[in-house]
């Protein structure tokens, strides 16, 4: 089963006051069991993305495309991305973690033309973070058609093994100890962006606007370019 290629919904590394209220602190951004993701991968990543956010938007043939959002949306996107790959490793990692290896490769392969935007001395950082994203996808597709071949279907849809995959993520990380640091706005269930991390009551039109999970794209067009990407 070939792992979807990953959209990096990142942010750039800083939380602009104005926007929400926040600045980020600390260098932990979440732990997952036994495995601490650090605020520097969230930025280094979100950096990275969000530049291949903005060339996009101003190549014609991809423009159309695009769509501008707020960098703290972003940012807690890539947070939820960390943590969820964190999980998935920890889940394979009781069966051995095997994966399709073929499957890896031609992922990379199409991650490639992105890893290339970084600088030169960050592309080998940049590779190995969002490789580990994509082998702990190929890890969770690898369990669910286990399961599946073990309940007698030989050949699973896409649709099947992403169900299963789906009841084994959420069965593990119930079992499993995720705290994000606040300043992602993680609801109580640990899904950073799900609430307003300001710690002042949203009271001003903008403020309205700027503390909604999925902001309007015509207010986040109004905003500075370095509190946006795309």
């Amino acid at each position: 089963m070939k792992a979807n290629r990953l959209v990096l919904l990142a942010v750039a590394g800083t939380c602009g006051f104005a926007l929400t209220g926040c600045s980020q602190s600390g260098t932990v951004a979440a732990t997952v069991g036994g495995t601490t993701i650090s605020t520097s991968d969230v930025a280094f990543l979100a950096r990275m993305q969000c530049d291949e956010l903005n060339t996009a938007a101003k190549d014609p043939s991809q423009a159309s495309s695009v769509t501008s959002v707020p960098t703290r949306v972003v940012r807690a996107d890539m947070v939820n991305a960390l943590v969820q790959a964190a999980l998935d490793h920890q889940l394979a990692k009781k069966d051995g973690g095997a994966y399709d290896v073929a499957s890896y490769r031609q992922a990379m392969d199409q991650f490639e033309s992105a890893a290339k935007l970084a600088p030169a001395k960050d592309q080998d950082h940049f590779r190995s973070l969002v490789g580990s994203l994509y082998r702990g996808q190929l890890q969770t597709f690898a369990l669910a058609d286990q399961a599946l071949q073990g309940q007698g279907v030989a050949n699973p849809s896409q649709e099947q093994v992403t169900a299963v995959v789906a009841k084994l993520q959420e069965a593990f990380r119930a079992t499993t100890k995720v705290s994000i640091n606040p300043v992602y706005g993680a609801d109580v269930k640990g899904n950073a962006g799900a609430i307003d991390p300001s710690l002042s009551l949203p009271v001003s039109s903008f403020a309205k606007k700027a503390a909604k999970a999925a902001p309007d794209p015509a207010w986040v067009a109004t905003l500075p370019t370095n509190q946006r990407c795309g």
